[in-house]
């Protein structure tokens, strides 16, 4: 999944409701800071998804 997907979905959920378009990206960053925060705080990798095989 893009940063750039991400944004423009939050982005156009977020125009709709008459918001600001800063608020996506810094709602992203904020997301992004979360996990970061509780990598450090648990003293874990980041381990992505293993894909479903059907």
């Amino acid at each position: 999944m893009s940063d750039i997907s991400d944004i423009d979905v939050y982005l156009g959920l977020d125009v709709g409701k008459g918001e600001h378009h800063t608020q996506a990206p810094l709602y992203l960053a904020r997301r992004r800071a979360d996990v970061l925060f509780a990598m450090l705080h648990d003293g874990t990798f980041y381990q992505p998804p293993t894909p479903l095989t059907p």
